[in-house]
């Protein structure tokens, strides 16, 4: 996984973002978000140069899932896929990663960006981080988990108990 340097994303900004996401989309009450379906085939009905591949896991490499956004190309391990399908939240928080790199970093010129690991970054300036505090505001909006627990955001939004744990401990901030 390459980490870039992309413009600056407040939490604020990203979690704004996601919740104009779910609203286009008709989602901004529905507590278990769509995820196979909006890369299936909600994305490619609003842009149709989007495209996603599902590659079976002995000829994927390292990553879970990838987006190239100069190809605008969703790249899937079969086993992501298959357990995002099933309702499993780790793999569904990595395809609502790689969403959240589609929607924040498909028009960002990578080629020149990526980020040496010895170089000081504010996470505020990294892809990765931006597209997971995506994941988690598109799987767990504030206003959706505002009086729940982390057992009970974890069932309701499909996600890992851990990243609902997260949520929990940051909505009380």
């Amino acid at each position: 996984m390459s980490e870039f340097l992309v413009p600056p994303a407040s939490k604020r900004d990203i979690q704004k973002l996601a919740l104009m996401v779910r609203q286009r989309f008709g989602l901004e009450n529905i507590a278990f978000f769509p995820v196979v379906e909006m890369i299936e085939v909600a994305l490619p009905a609003f842009d149709s140069e989007f495209n996603f591949e599902i590659i079976e896991d002995s000829e994927f490499g390292q990553d879970a899932a990838n987006y190239n956004p100069q190809l605008n190309l969703m790249r899937i391990r079969q086993s992501v896929y298959d357990g995002a399908c099933n309702g499993n939240g780790r793999d569904r928080f990595t395809l609502a990663h790689e969403l959240g790199h589609y929607f924040m970093h498909r028009n960002v010129d990578l080629a020149m960006s990526r980020i040496d690991s010895t170089y000081n970054v504010p996470a505020y300036r990294k892809s990765e981080w931006q597209a997971n505090t995506f994941a988690a505001a598109l799987l767990m909006p504030m206003h959706i988990i505002c009086d729940m627990r982390p057992e009970e955001i974890a069932k309701a939004c499909g996600t890992s108990l851990s990243a609902a744990s997260i949520a929990y401990t940051q909505k009380k901030k």
